[in-house]
């Protein structure tokens, strides 16, 4: 094959490869699903749309002598999951499901009291602000600091693994909406000695994710 035959054909499938690209950009849209992890990038027919998920930092508790004890009261972190949804271009109501999951991937807490009474709690809290009562694996529990403050929150004090905040959450617009769910967990600070969980560690982060 001369190089002028080469040149031609070569030509001839840069084209072939630009027109491919330029009907699959013209006849799809892009789902973009962001979290703290990687971007992932989907493709389906309608008109351009984004679906982006978010989360804050992983919540880190450590105890020890300097932070916690008699009159320091409770240690807590915070986090947050969202999803956003931004459609253009659009007079139909677009529509999608996703999952908000708490992992606990590494937790050596224990429970200090004879009748186990819970010592680190979860709260959640939905996009309308109400606070969730209900985690599937979890139980709910009231507890009582060692400043009289009664707490709520789900047990999670030997928690480990994953744990459903919602399941198929509905998140629907024809413009732009966004559900932020916002996390808390406390280790409560009771009046007793809590001595064997100095130095323990809880690590937790949230996923969002798209329902299968």
């Amino acid at each position: 094959m001369d190089k002028r035959l080469k040149r031609i054909l070569l030509v001839v499938y840069v084209l072939a490869l630009v027109a491919v690209g330029a009907s699959a950009t013209f006849a799809y849209f892009t789902i973009i699903e962001v979290s703290n992890v990687s971007p992932q990038v989907q493709t389906s027919t309608a008109t351009t749309d984004w679906l982006i998920f978010n989360v804050g930092d992983p919540i880190y508790i450590n105890a020890n002598d300097r932070n916690f004890g008699e009159g320091m009261g409770d240690l807590s972190g915070s986090t947050f999951g969202s999803a956003l949804l931004r459609v253009t271009n659009s007079d139909t109501v677009v529509s999608y499901r996703y999952n908000v999951v708490l992992n606990i991937a590494n937790n050596d807490f224990e429970y200090t009291t004879s009748g186990n009474t819970a010592e680190l709690l979860l709260t959640v809290k939905n996009p309308e602000g109400n606070e969730v009562t209900s985690i599937p694996g979890l139980k709910y529990v009231t507890v009582t600091n060692g400043d009289g403050e009664m707490i709520s929150g789900f047990d999670i004090t030997t928690g480990l693994g994953d744990y459903y905040i919602v399941q198929n959450q509905l998140i629907s617009t024809n413009r732009e909406v966004e559900q932020v769910w916002n996390v808390d967990v406390t280790f409560v600070n009771l009046a007793s000695d809590q001595g064997a969980n100095m130095g323990k560690t809880f690590n937790g982060t949230l996923r969002v994710e798209m329902a299968s």
